[in-house]
């Protein structure tokens, strides 16, 4: 048994870090363990659960919305699955190839079909509504490791990329690569493993600098328009932030993997609410992966990747309660 196997699974990400990430590990310990200082989640109802079958998920990771209701969620077993707005499995459909990596991220276009974010063969794979996929693009561009996506409002594609350059790619919607943009590095606007990706209402592209323990907001070209957070344990303060959504009014939900966290920013940055903690009962989180939300009826619905659960948290929150 190899060194890797021994380790939790929440602690390996960090060994693929340079050192100075390590100084993120005395926050884990502290926000993992001390569960009783956060509101566990409201309002939950759970899918999924441990295993293979239909219905069950093996480490749940990248996960959407679906216009329809519901969700899809793609886990470590290669596969995708459609849980319709009662819970119940519609759909399943395996990925082409996976056993190089699973998928972090995808997204939804507002014809239906699915963007995925194949991770580990650097490229991005387009599925119709019904799991047929219609095209692949990206290879060839440069994509590294590719992370966080989203579909901004005129059909442009995001794509968050790490490996040896930490960078924000630009598709059209057809796949033809625009662009990219950002770089690694420790100053104001500098990456360091971005991860989750969200498309702000406006245009503006919601990026998760887990290294930095950060959220930055650029503008559609790449300029520095905003920081939230930083690192520690505190009110509106990250562990290892790791995916992000935005909703139609502007609020920010981000999940802390190591923190085991739901945080709701408000779109000036401001933290309205924590929910979460470490634990398996419902209401609590274990090494969080994903997020997905929207607005239905005045409230928010919000979909989890709780990873090592197992399973999807999915809670509603009311309007009211994040003002």
């Amino acid at each position: 048994m190899g060194f890797l196997a021994v380790i939790p699974s929440f602690l390996q990400g960090f060994l693929s870090l340079r050192l100075g990430f390590f100084l993120c590990l005395p926050f884990i310990f502290v926000s993992c363990t001390e569960s009783s200082l956060w509101q566990p989640l409201p309002n939950v109802s759970l899918l999924g659960g441990p295993g293979r079958g239909v219905g069950k998920l093996f480490q749940p990771r990248a996960i959407t919305t679906r216009i329809e209701g519901g969700c899809v969620i793609i886990d470590r077993s290669g596969r995708a699955q459609v849980f319709n707005d009662e819970g119940q499995v519609t759909g399943v459909w395996a990925l082409p190839e996976w056993t190089s990596g699973h998928p972090i991220d995808l997204c939804q276009t507002p014809e239906g079909h699915y963007l995925v974010a194949d991770t580990h063969y650097m490229r991005i794979l387009e599925f119709d509504s019904k799991g047929v996929e219609v095209r692949r693009f990206g290879e060839g561009s440069d994509l590294e490791l590719v992370r966080g996506i989203d579909i901004a409002p005129d059909g442009t594609i995001f794509v968050a990329s790490y490996g040896e350059r930490d960078r924000i790619f630009r598709f059209t919607r057809e796949g033809e690569l625009i662009g990219f943009w950002g770089e690694r590095g420790d100053g104001p606007g500098q990456l360091l493993r971005p991860e989750g990706l969200a498309v702000a209402p406006d245009g503006t592209v919601l990026v998760v600098d887990c290294g930095h323990q950060r959220i930055l907001r650029f503008s559609a070209d790449g300029e520095l328009l905003q920081q939230i957070g930083g690192p520690g344990n505190s009110h509106g303060e990250f562990v290892v932030p790791f995916d992000v959504d935005v909703l139609g009014d502007g609020k920010i939900l981000v999940v802390d993997r190591s923190g085991c966290l739901l945080q709701v920013f408000s779109a000036e940055g401001a933290c309205l609410a924590q929910y979460g903690g470490l634990g398996r009962g419902s209401g609590q989180l274990h090494e969080p992966r994903g997020i997905s939300a929207k607005m239905q009826s005045g409230d928010v619905e919000i979909f989890i990747a709780d990873t090592g659960n197992n399973r999807i948290s999915r809670l509603r929150l009311s309007g009211k309660e994040l003002r």
